[in-house]
């Protein structure tokens, strides 16, 4: 159509495509604008620390690795690797600097992840949660998620054969060439291939071999600890355990919620240097002889010890356990594992035989190895009771997810 034949068409087309673009822009910017406010986020930085050996840490786009033996700043794309002898720990911070740790990852020994994705909203107004997601190569990872200041976590662990969705909660997985497997710690948590997905709760495990869909989930296998997650508070079947010098402040032992997870947490700060013991424990009486694998777990965090290490006869440690048990030969024994963060002085060459240094204010998952192979000389044959507890002068930790597995 000319213009110039019909010039009021022309300008009541003008008018109203004007109109329409104006209630389009005047739509479309603020609500483009919200979407940016609320939607849009940012990488973060992870952190890897070795907990033993040396970790190789190769950068995206470098062809060579890098040798990491203390705490190293990794970024999205980065590839982690762990060999026999070494273990690690990658923390997710909710903000700079170092404040609530809204993600860990612990890589065991022979495990290579690499970290697709760490991203935290761009403004403190969206609601939206933090999302985190890795590749397990191969190996073992224990994937651990918590919310921080009322922010919510997405995770996404892959493997060759499978992707591994939930929130809050803990993931145990092993990935091999042909197997994945996934014991949830606490959860739910999605476990989807080849077109289907099953849910999985805390104490389940699902297998998903290669080209096949996820099995149905199973028990992870028998619990020997009753309430070790505390959700019946500090019911029977725990007792406290408070051992102090008559006329000196005992230690405190307090059921706390801490984030989704329930804790129970031991503390003292008297400065008095008194040596003291405060804990929980409990009776377990089971006959373990027809079993092939006995595993304790827990999940703890450290916050404060004043005797460093776990002093010089090791048996003063900020969290510690002890399990005690008849062995095959009707022996009653005890096997005892302690967590610190505070070394010995400079110069002291003292290593405690019975603990494991991990970081201070990390929410971290341990898991020992299978007892009836460590204890092979004196094989625990009955398991009497297991004790969790502080032990020293000043300590604050907490514990949570106690479970003694027997398959």
């Amino acid at each position: 159509m000319d213009s110039r034949q019909n010039p009021q068409r022309f300008a009541w087309i003008v008018l109203f495509v004007s109109f329409f673009a104006c209630c389009f822009v005047a739509v479309a910017v603020p609500l483009g604008a919200r979407s940016f406010l609320l939607h849009s986020n940012r990488p973060k930085t992870a952190y890897i620390t070795a907990l033993s050996g040396t970790v190789q840490v190769q950068p995206p786009g470098a062809t060579d690795p890098v040798a990491v033996t203390e705490r190293r700043a990794v970024e999205e794309g980065s590839r982690l690797i762990t060999d026999d002898t070494s273990r690690a720990l990658l923390t997710v911070f909710a903000a700079e600097p170092d404040t609530e740790a809204v993600a860990t990852l612990q890589l065991s020994q022979d495990t290579a992840v690499t970290l697709q994705q760490v991203r935290s909203p761009r403004f403190a107004w969206s609601r939206d949660p933090h999302l985190v997601a890795a590749l397990l190569e191969r190996g073992r990872a224990f994937f651990a998620t918590q919310n921080a200041k009322d922010r919510d976590v997405q995770a996404r662990l892959d493997t060759p054969q499978a992707e591994v969705r939930f929130g809050i909660g803990t993931v145990d997985a092993i990935a091999s060439e042909n197997e994945t497997q996934v014991r949830v710690r606490s959860g739910p948590a999605v476990i989807a291939a080849v077109g289907r997905a099953v849910t999985a709760n805390s104490g389940e495990r699902v297998s998903v071999a290669t080209g096949r869909p996820p099995d149905l989930p199973v028990p992870a296998a028998l619990n020997l600890v009753l309430n070790g997650t505390f959700e019946d508070r500090l019911t029977t079947p725990w007792d406290q355990v408070v051992e102090v010098a008559s006329g000196l402040p005992p230690g405190k032992v307090t059921v706390e919620d801490v984030g989704q997870r329930r804790a129970v947490r031991f503390s003292r700060q008297a400065e008095d240097g008194a040596p003291n013991r405060v804990g929980i424990a409990q009776t377990v009486d089971r006959d373990v002889q027809g079993y092939d694998s006995l595993v304790l777990s827990l999940d703890l965090q450290l916050l404060n010890q004043s005797v460093p290490g776990g002093g010089y006869l090791a048996t003063e440690y900020p969290v510690m356990v002890d399990i005690a048990y008849t062995d095959v030969y009707g022996k009653d024994l005890h096997w005892y594992q302690g967590f610190y963060y505070l070394d010995l002085p400079p110069g002291s060459n003292y290593v405690p035989p019975s603990g494991e240094k991990i970081p201070l204010g990390i929410w971290y998952a341990y898991e020992s190895p299978n007892l009836f192979d460590f204890l092979r000389e004196t094989r625990p044959a009955q398991i009497n009771s297991i004790t969790v507890y502080a032990s020293g002068h000043d300590y604050q930790g907490q514990v949570s997810d106690v479970a003694l597995i027997v398959r």
